[in-house]
């Protein structure tokens, strides 16, 4: 400690020194000069004085402890210093612009004081000597009493205002230099604590940048791809990513080429097979308006949620709900046989007919409810297997809708069925067409609200060579955010599970299964509280 503030005395004793050398020097160099020229003005009294005066200045910039005096103390050397200058003037020589030095030095490091300083001294020392001296003053002396201080007054003054504007230059620079140095340390501090939450959170999050260069990857990230993702690595590094939907169906795209393209991916479920190993994730991928860094343009952002333990824990339980059903189904369909040769029996009361026909619908809707299961089983993936035939769908229909009328009727519902003049053929399974059409009827009549009309409509499309089924009813409706998610295995809208009207979700995932199964689609159009529209089309097949 003692060291250094040694160290910064002797390094401001050194700059003091410094700062008066060159005045010193070019004095020096003008006695040298008058020496040669003009020896009775170096020997004269006054010239004398003043070389021992500067002697003195010399003296004071390197004995004196400045370090301990008042920060205007320094401002003494340079006064001394114009005594040195008065006294070569009145020496009767031309060195009256020596004084140019302290001027300058004072009016730059001594502010207001210090300029006043200059100006009064640059006066004095022309002055001074002048009014001094004997005789008449000649012309010369005349022209330097009147110009010099003159001009060394504006010196002071001009340096002096430049000297204010650096030193307000150089404060603003120095309080902004403070306000960045804080903000970088704040900056720091959020970039240290985003780092903590990024790396610690449960989602994998990766960064890239426009040209698809990873900016920033975090530890869950890096662990699914085995280090391969990290910051830095260029698109060539990245690993090649397979990517399936939960059904095995094989991603066309991977969603950083599509995010890189413009294209907006939100929550795509699907199997990633990564370096680190085979991972369900929930993948999201946005780019990001307005973050860049540098050349780079937009940012990237893709987030995947590992939903591995989730998916196998629901295939699990679809697995034991498959092997279940299965299970159920032989001794269901047998009990329903049994049931139905019970209500024939005329040897049978009313009574027990009546429990009969209660029992057999129960069991109708227990093996509904079983088939479905395993329709939506053998759909998970893989492809749903289909025994095809030349079958006409508007014999499927007429079946269906003779086999559905009494419970319509008994809910007090109109069922409209137009069948088309000639039939509708088709290439396919007439057991899968007929499950899709009871499930259509079944929700239309279970979701209608005790009138209204149910219809049901068959048409042929001979442009595109389609055959075109339209259930309509008038019920309660889907709201639009469940519109979406109505083909989804088990979903139910949040009115239907708040009400009374029992179903698995199974109904319609069922039917757009068995619907893309035959190459056809399925599409939905409903408002709440004013009815559904399914609107099934399928590849037309031979006329029956």
């Amino acid at each position: 400690m003692g060291a250094s503030r040694a160290d910064g005395e002797s390094v401001r004793t050194t700059r003091l020194f410094l700062v008066n050398l060159p005045f010193v020097a070019t004095a020096m160099l003008a006695t040298l000069a008058l020496t040669v020229y003009d020896r009775s003005s170096v020997l004269s009294s006054p010239y004398v004085v003043g070389i021992a005066t500067l002697a003195v200045a010399v003296a004071l910039t390197l004995v004196v402890p400045w370090h301990r005096l008042p920060g205007r103390a320094p401002m003494l050397v340079a006064v001394v210093d114009l005594v040195a200058v008065a006294l070569f003037v009145a020496a009767d020589t031309p060195l009256s612009l020596l004084a140019v030095f302290p001027v300058l030095w004072l009016a730059q490091r001594h502010g207001t004081a210090g300029v006043v300083t200059g100006v009064v001294g640059a006066f004095a020392v022309t002055w001074i000597p002048t009014a001094l001296a004997d005789g008449v003053a000649t012309s010369s002396q005349a022209a330097r009493v009147a110009l010099v201080p003159v001009v060394l007054g504006a010196v002071a003054l001009s340096v002096g205002a430049i000297q204010r504007r650096s030193d307000a230059r150089n404060l603003l620079l120095r309080r902004q230099g403070v306000q960045l140095r804080r903000a970088a340390q704040e900056l720091g501090a959020e970039r240290r604590l985003l780092d903590a939450v990024v790396g610690t959170t449960g989602v994998g999050i990766v960064l890239l940048d426009a040209g698809g260069t990873v900016v920033l990857a975090n530890r869950l990230a890096q662990q699914a791809t085995d280090g391969a993702v990290r910051a830095g690595v260029r698109p060539a590094e990245l690993p090649r990513v397979r990517s399936t939907t939960l059904d095995g169906v094989p991603h066309e795209h991977d969603i950083v080429s599509r995010a890189l393209a413009g294209e907006e991916v939100r929550g795509e479920v699907g199997w990633w097979q990564l370096p680190g190993g085979r991972f369900a994730l929930r993948a999201s991928a946005i780019r990001l308006e307005g973050a860049a860094t540098g050349d780079a343009g937009q940012l990237v952002l893709v987030t995947l949620e590992d939903l591995t333990d989730q998916v196998l824990a629901l295939e699990l339980k679809e697995d034991f709900v498959a092997a279940a059903s299965h299970e159920l189904r032989t001794p269901l369909t047998s009990i329903v046989g049994h049931l139905e040769l019970a209500a024939d029996d005329p040897s049978a009361s009313r009574t027990v007919a009546r429990h009969l026909d209660v029992a057999t619908r129960n069991a109708d809707r227990l093996l509904d409810l079983v088939d479905g299961l395993l329709t939506a089983a053998a759909t998970r993936g893989a492809a749903l297997e289909l025994e095809r035939s030349d079958v006409d769908l508007s014999a499927v229909v007429d079946d269906a809708v003779t086999a559905i009328a009494p419970l319509a009727r008994s809910a007090g519902l109109d069922l409209v069925w137009s069948p088309p003049a000639r039939g509708a053929g088709v290439r396919g399974d007439r057991l899968r067409l007929r499950q899709v059409v009871d499930n259509l009827l079944s929700n239309a009549v279970k979701y209608s609200d005790g009138s209204g009309t149910v219809e049901v409509r068959l048409d042929h499309d001979g442009e595109a060579g389609l055959v075109v089924l339209r259930v309509r009813d008038e019920g309660v409706g889907i709201a639009a955010t469940d519109a979406e998610r109505v083909f989804t295995r088990f979903y139910r809208t949040a009115s239907a599970r708040q009400g009374t009207r029992h179903g698995t979700g199974l109904g319609l995932h069922v039917v757009r299964e068995i619907v893309h199964a035959h190459g056809g689609t399925v599409e939905l159009a409903s408002e709440l509280g004013a009815g559904t529209t399914v609107e099934v089309r399928l590849p037309a097949g031979a006329r029956p």
